[in-house]
């Protein structure tokens, strides 16, 4: 006799409610930064609720919720401590998550996410109608939300450098442009990897006033579908192109395709979706990009596709033991 040992089917869709409420519950941690009061010293609904300003009932409740998740364990009654996973949403915490949660729970994000059976009615984004603007206006319209918007990608970045870094030797450089590179994460790592390059930081000015000065790099404000900086011997493009649908996809590697020098190689992070249809992150990431921006997740033959129409030729494509991959192509 065989066993199923999975749930009965109301439980699998309790489940998904429940991992909804899972998810906003530490999305508050997080944005209350009750991680960074833990390890501070305020153990107790009370004292972080003193701290925060916040009800010390409804931080006992939010608390007793996030112990369930495995956020935070409570070592004696009403007293708490971090767990490992938890750990990762102190502000302080050098591989920090609380700004990812924060951001993806967030009102910038939320507001559309509740359009979505609009979104899948019409095959497009209503993050412009949810919001007012588009989410780059909104964010920049909103510096507060942007600035850790800007430190959620950060940390989300960080994830995938870490796994690429395991997979990927940068090419020999003396110019690596880092193209709509926010707080210059790669870049940071490409140079640390290659000591011989210079960088160029490239973004929108409002994007770049949030970020941390880099060694041997040159911040240069603008905007990526009128031109990028000439002469790079290697553009980075870490999660740009899934924010855009083909057509300006183009646009931008067009742009860069003019202005890399000679012999260049083009580097891109991206989450592919498998060919095979294989169950993976990517397939929500990509529901997500529905939901809030024009662009799409790809799969390794329309990442293909897209490259060749703005001249670019895939070189390798760099699995790692994440979902990320790492494509290089050149100039055709």
């Amino acid at each position: 006799m065989t066993h199923d040992a999975s749930p009965p089917p109301p439980a699998q869709v309790m489940h998904l409610v429940s991992s909804m409420w899972a998810g906003m519950a530490a999305g508050t941690l997080a944005r209350l930064r009750i991680c960074d009061q833990i390890a501070a010293g305020a153990t107790t609904p009370g004292a972080i609720a003193e701290r925060i300003s916040a009800s010390p009932d409804g931080v006992a409740r939010l608390l007793r919720a996030a112990a369930m998740l495995g956020l935070v364990s409570e070592v004696k009654p009403r007293t708490f401590a971090l767990t490992e996973v938890g750990d990762l949403l102190r502000s302080d915490h050098p591989k920090s998550m609380r700004a990812l949660l924060d951001t993806e729970t967030g009102p910038g994000h939320w507001l559309p996410w509740m359009r979505l059976d609009e979104c899948v009615r019409r095959g497009q984004s209503l993050a412009t109608e949810a919001l007012g603007m588009d989410l780059f206006q909104y964010y920049a319209a909103n510096p507060d939300e942007g600035k850790v918007f800007a430190e959620g990608m950060t940390s989300l970045s960080m994830g995938a450098i870490g796994a690429v870094s395991q997979a990927w030797t940068p090419p020999a450089a003396t110019t690596v442009v880092d193209v709509g590179g926010s707080q210059g994460a790669f870049l940071r790592w490409v140079l640390s990897a290659r000591p011989e390059a210079r960088g160029v930081l490239f973004d929108l000015p409002n994007v770049l006033a949030t970020a941390a000065p880099i060694p041997r790099t040159e911040l240069v404000g603008g905007d990526f579908f009128a031109s990028v900086p000439a002469g790079g011997d290697l553009y980075l493009l870490k999660h740009i192109l899934h924010d855009w649908d083909d057509a300006r996809c183009k646009q931008i590697l067009g742009n860069v395709r003019t202005a890399m020098a000679k012999g260049a190689t083009v580097a891109i992070v991206e989450m592919l979706i498998p060919d095979d249809g294989s169950p993976s992150p990517a397939i929500l990431l990509d529901l997500n990009m529905l939901v809030l921006t024009p662009g799409r997740e790809r799969t390794q033959a329309e990442m293909t596709a897209l490259l060749a129409a703005a001249g670019l030729t895939v070189h390798q494509v760099v699995r790692t033991h994440s979902p990320f991959s790492l494509i290089e192509a050149r100039a055709t």
